[in-house]
Formats: structure tokens, sequence, C-alpha cells
């Protein structure tokens, strides 16, 4: 049986893709989405977006007006995807969240939901993405704070939230191997020497750039340089839709990321067992 699948922000550049992606992939159907309210795709059927029969049911402004479903994605607003996350609790959905720009508070609303529903919550989608997060941690734990690290993210002229939530989760993966990290959100002017553990964070606009991410680790002597480009969103409406199977097989609520999907925290774990 098919994977219904909901989604949130259905009109958007991710939802478009989406769309594309479920209509070609085995095993999803689409069967319903979700606009903002005075969207003029309201009330409009998604069949008129796609003409694929794994694409059917209406686009509504409220999960009140959906078909039933299995699994919600939501790439919108962060406001809105605490509305839609606090819905899905109600009617016991599971939700794939791929909304960046959350705040501390709304991101405690994001683990709250996830003591009784399963959630994944990823910046990014793309295997690609998560398999570098996975490098820059160890990269980071292995040099103990010797090397100086700077992160560069680069974005379409469009984005509105800067840095990008990706670039802030490349930030977690090296202060895991920081004593005491210090975040300077670029620099200006007479700034002086760098400070230990201080870690770089820069956010380039422009053109029509998918996302491009690289992480700087600066020594003596030499450098390492890590970077993951994407070329295209269907990587990471992929990585979503792989995100909705998964999440769809778990009996417990949850806070996931693509590590979890992806298998990668049980790897970890063997390799720090010496497995």
């Amino acid at each position: 049986m098919d994977v219904r699948i909901a989604i949130a922000g259905v009109g958007g550049k991710m939802g478009r893709t989406l769309i594309e992606q479920i209509a070609v992939s085995e095993g999803l159907a689409l069967v319903g989405g979700i606009e903002q309210r005075g969207s003029f795709l309201i009330g409009r059927k998604l069949s008129e977006l796609n003409q694929s029969s794994k694409v059917s049911g209406p686009i509504s402004d409220s999960i009140e007006g959906l078909p039933e479903f299995d699994v919600l994605i939501d790439f919108s607003t962060p406001d809105a995807s605490l509305q839609r996350l606090s819905e899905c609790v109600e009617i016991n959905k599971s939700v794939v969240v791929g909304t960046t720009g959350f705040g501390e508070d709304q991101m405690q609303r994001v683990q709250s939901a996830a003591q009784k529903i399963a959630v994944v919550h990823a910046h990014n989608y793309s295997v690609g993405l998560t398999l570098l997060l996975d490098l820059v941690e160890r990269a980071s734990t292995s040099f103990g704070g010797e090397a100086d690290v700077e992160i560069i993210e680069m974005h379409h002229n469009q984005k509105v939230d800067a840095p990008s939530g990706t670039a802030y989760a490349l930030l977690e993966s090296v202060k895991a191997g920081q004593a005491q990290p210090q975040v300077v959100h670029g620099r200006q002017g007479l700034v002086g020497q760098r400070q230990e553990g201080e870690i770089g964070l820069h956010a380039v606009r422009g053109g029509d750039v998918v996302g491009e991410h690289h992480v700087i680790f600066a020594m003596a002597g030499e450098r390492i340089e890590l970077t993951h480009r994407a070329h295209s969103r269907l990587n990471f409406a992929e990585g979503a839709l792989r995100a909705c199977r998964w999440v769809c097989q778990q009996s417990s609520p949850g806070l996931f990321d693509m590590r979890d999907v992806l298998g990668m925290r049980d790897q970890a774990s063997s390799v720090s067992q010496g497995k």
C-alpha cells in the first residue's frame, strides 16, 4: 500500500519539486496539499499541478480540509510549521519538517510535539550533506580545537534567512570538537587577532544558487576544506521522501534527523565500540 503524503507549502519551490518526485516514485502517493490562507492555489486540485495518477486531492489552508494521510511534509515557515505540528499531534500523524529559521523557543515546541508523535527535522535532507555533517564532526573532534574553523554558505537571492539552517547544523558539528567555541558572524573593521575557539560564520546571497556550504579547517602550513554543492532541489526531495518512508515505520514518538533515517547513528555507535 502506498504511503499517503500531504505537503504543507505545496506551492513553493520545494513543494513543487516534491510533487515531481512523488509522481515518479514507487510506493508513494500525494493525497493533499496545504498553502497559506489567501493563496491563489486554495480550492484547486493537485492534479492541476501534475497529471500523474499518483498526485490527487485538494489544496486547502488547513489540515481539516485534507483527506486521510499517513505523513505530512512541511516546507513552509516556522510559525506555520508549529501550527501544523500541533494539528498533527491532535490526529496522531507523523511529520517530516524541512522548515528552517526556527528560534530557540520555537525549537522547544518542536521537541515538545516530538514527545507525542514521530518527527523528522533536518535543516537539509540531502544524503551528501548529511554525510558532510558527520565528516565535519569527526574532523573537529580529531583536531581538538587546534584548527581555525570557518563556515561559508551561499544561496540564491530569494532566500529570506541567513545564515542558512544547514550552516547552523554544520556549526553544531564543529562545536563537538571545541572546548569553548565562540561564534563570529562575519568580520568588519579592526577586529583584532583571531581568538582561540573562534568559529567564523558567513552568508553569501546571489543568483540562483541552490545551496553551497564550505567548512575550512586552517592550521599552520596546511588546511582542509570540506565542501558540498547542491545542483538541484531533487536531492532534497529524494531525502525528504526517504524520511517519509522511514518515519512511517517508527512505532514510538521522538525527534529524529537524517542521520537516524540513514542509520548513521547505529554505525557511529558500532565504530565507537570497536565493532
